[in-house]
């Protein structure tokens, strides 16, 4: 039986998101596939791409089983490893072949990615912009090492997704080992995580990376157990 949307309601909707909904003739609706869109990506359902949203890393559980089965083997703190890429010039793309080829290419990277690092967690963080989550359940780690063979694989595997004769497109490629000491809960490990993945890639942006960004955080949160009288 459908469940009718009273006016409190429908208002309380619309005024979430009020830009989204201003020029729509059914702004309840268009507010309502919103939402809808927002619960899946922190339930980890995949963009047309192919990755995840960052609500999965922020507010969602894609942590919880990395927590569960790797904090307490990991004496020295929580690691992973991350590999940022940025596609270089996307506007361009979209510009001379057409938002078709450029979402096609889009996937055509993010299959690369997952091929190249299986096991890992695939994030797409911008639009054009994707971190590759090396989780410690992953076995694998990153290395400086990683940037070129990466950089190659996905600039041919990008071009194969466009038009015969498209140029090549190139990367931005930002390498990234965190390590968290002592995380109290799998919850403070999602926006940690986004909070360095933005780091990293604007340190590389900017050329101030120097290679392989290495980043130790202590949170030190654990409650110190009462002395006895």
């Amino acid at each position: 039986m459908p469940y009718a949307i009273d006016e409190a309601m429908a208002t309380a909707l619309v005024t979430l998101y009020p830009r989204l909904v201003q020029r729509s003739p059914e702004p309840v609706k268009v507010a309502l596939q919103r939402l809808l869109d927002e619960e899946h990506a922190r339930r980890g359902v995949p963009d047309a791409t192919g990755a995840l949203n960052p609500l999965a890393l922020t507010q969602g559980t894609l942590l919880k089983e990395e927590f569960d089965l790797s904090t307490h083997a990991h004496h020295a703190g929580w690691t992973l490893g991350a590999l940022i890429a940025d596609v270089k010039g996307m506007i361009h793309v979209n510009a001379r072949h057409g938002f078709p080829a450029g979402d096609a290419m889009l996937r055509a990277v993010v299959e690369s990615l997952r091929a190249q690092f299986p096991g890992a967690k695939l994030i797409r963080l911008h639009g054009d912009n994707f971190a590759v989550l090396l989780v410690p359940t992953s076995g694998l780690s990153v290395t400086e090492a990683l940037r070129e063979p990466t950089r190659s694989r996905l600039s041919a595997d990008a071009r194969a997704a466009l038009p015969a004769g498209a140029e090549a497109p190139d990367f931005t490629l930002a390498l990234l080992e965190l390590t968290i000491e002592q995380p109290t809960h799998w919850q403070v490990l999602g926006p940690l995580v986004w909070g360095e993945l933005e780091r990293a890639y604007t340190l590389e942006r900017m050329g101030n990376a120097g290679g392989l960004q290495q980043r130790r955080l202590q949170l030190g949160g654990f409650v110190p157990g009462r002395s006895e009288s």
